[in-house]
Order: structure tokens, then C-alpha cells, then sequence
């Protein structure tokens, strides 16, 4: 696999210089593909609100012959530009399709520390300390730093399961991809785990203020899914 992976891959030199970008909404629509075969769709959206607040909304669709598996989340959060800080509010998740439904519904206090369970109103265990965040707004948070060159790429987050853990990222380079939407030069940047059993791959676009363009995974060296941008609308 990892033959075919440098064929298909070609990166270029590191990243010579970093750029400024702030949080602005936008509407981006991905197609899903496996083994070059369509298996789905998705996108993600955030939008501000009058007072303040965030809100990113994700979805994936996506079918496998039988198989049907259907994820959604939604992130509110606080963002301060000055000091480039998240706060979150709220996150929820839900899944859907073949197998047992999961859904795991957050909320946040950051003055005080605590993260609650919204289904059972018990508070979860953590250990908040700095920044915290969910699997949806680090993703958001991971664009803005690489595009500022903010490293180390290391964020404590809430994960789906409402467990603790950290995300470690780090950037390998520029990358010319192609996608449904078009060319584009991207900045290539890799989740990194204790085991390689997983690997999990995002290019984020310079000229679309670093949007997240593509996402790929892999498991065991097989490919498990690629996301691709399809259509981009900044608000």
C-alpha cells in the first residue's frame, strides 16, 4: 500500500510562508468516494449568529452495497480572533444506518471547567486545562493554525463518545490535488496516532482561506473512505 500511496501522492517542498486568516462562514458540499467508486456525500456549513456564537453542522451519507452508515454533528463555540481561542458551548453527535444508532449530546461551561452529558445530566471526568474542543470545531481550529504556522498541532478534545483524548497533527508538505471542484494547491496534513493501524490524511486549500478540501482514511493500509470538495460558498 504504501507504493500505491507514493504513486498517488506527490508532495512538494514545505510551507515557506504562513498567512493570516479569520473565521467567516461558508457552505462547502463533498463527494465520498471508496476505491474510486462513489459511496456517498457530505458537507459542512458554518454559520454566525447575531450574538456572537458559532455553529458548525456536518453530515456524511454515505451506502456500501447493503450497508448504510449516516453521521451528523453540530459544534457551537465562542471564537476570540485576537488570541485566536475557541470556547466551546455545545456538541452534538449522531449516527445512523445499519447497526445500533449512537448519539452523544455535550454542553460546556468554560468559566467553570465542566463539560456536562446532556442526555443523563451527569458531568463528564475530565481534566479541562486551556482550550478544549470537539471533533468537529478542531478541525476549524487545526485550519487557522496551520494556516498561521501555529505549531505544535496538539488540541485536548471531547471525542464522540464523550471521552477524553488529544489530537496530534502534523503538516508534510504542499500537495497539487484534483478534485470535483478543481485544481488545487493544498497543504497536506496528517492525524498523528501511538499506531500506524489507522491513518487519517486532510488538505486544506490556501486560496479557499484553508478550507478543508479533502479528507482520506485508511485502516490496516486499505482505504476506508476519501471526501472530496464538490462546491464552495463563502457567506
Amino acid at each position: 500500500m504504501k507504493t500505491a500511496l507514493t504513486m498517488f501522492l506527490a508532495l512538494t517542498a514545505p510551507l515557506t510562508q504562513a498567512d493570516d486568516i479569520s473565521l467567516s462562514p461558508y457552505q462547502a458540499e463533498y463527494t465520498i468516494t471508496r476505491g474510486g467508486s462513489d459511496y456517498g456525500e457530505g458537507y459542512r456549513r458554518l454559520e454566525a449568529s447575531p450574538d456572537g456564537d458559532w455553529q458548525l453542522r456536518g453530515k456524511t451519507d454515505i451506502s456500501w452495497f447493503i450497508l448504510s452508515d449516516v453521521r451528523e454533528t453540530r459544534s457551537v463555540f465562542t471564537y476570540n480572533e485576537e488570541h485566536q481561542r475557541f470556547d466551546p458551548i455545545e456538541f452534538l453527535y449522531m449516527r445512523t444506518g445499519t447497526g445500533s444508532d449512537k448519539s452523544f449530546h455535550a454542553s460546556f461551561d468554560a468559566d467553570k471547567q465542566e463539560v456536562k452529558n446532556v442526555d443523563n445530566g451527569r458531568l463528564i471526568d475530565i481534566s479541562w486545562q486551556g482550550a478544549l474542543y470537539d471533533e468537529a470545531s478542531v478541525i476549524e481550529k487545526l485550519r487557522l493554525d496551520v494556516a498561521a504556522g501555529n505549531e505544535p498541532y496538539s488540541y485536548d478534545i471531547i471525542d464522540e463518545k464523550g471521552r477524553a483524548d488529544e489530537y496530534r497533527f502534523a503538516v508534510l508538505g504542499e500537495e497539487q490535488i484534483s478534485t470535483p471542484y478543481g485544481q488545487l494547491t493544498t497543504v497536506k496534513v496528517e492525524r498523528v496516532r501511538d499506531s500506524n493501524r489507522r491513518q487519517t490524511y486532510f488538505w486544506f486549500a490556501p486560496e479557499l482561506d484553508y478550507l478543508l478540501v479533502k479528507m482520506q482514511q485508511f485502516k490496516e493500509g486499505d482505504e476506508q473512505a476519501t471526501m472530496s470538495l464538490r462546491s464552495y460558498q463563502a457567506d
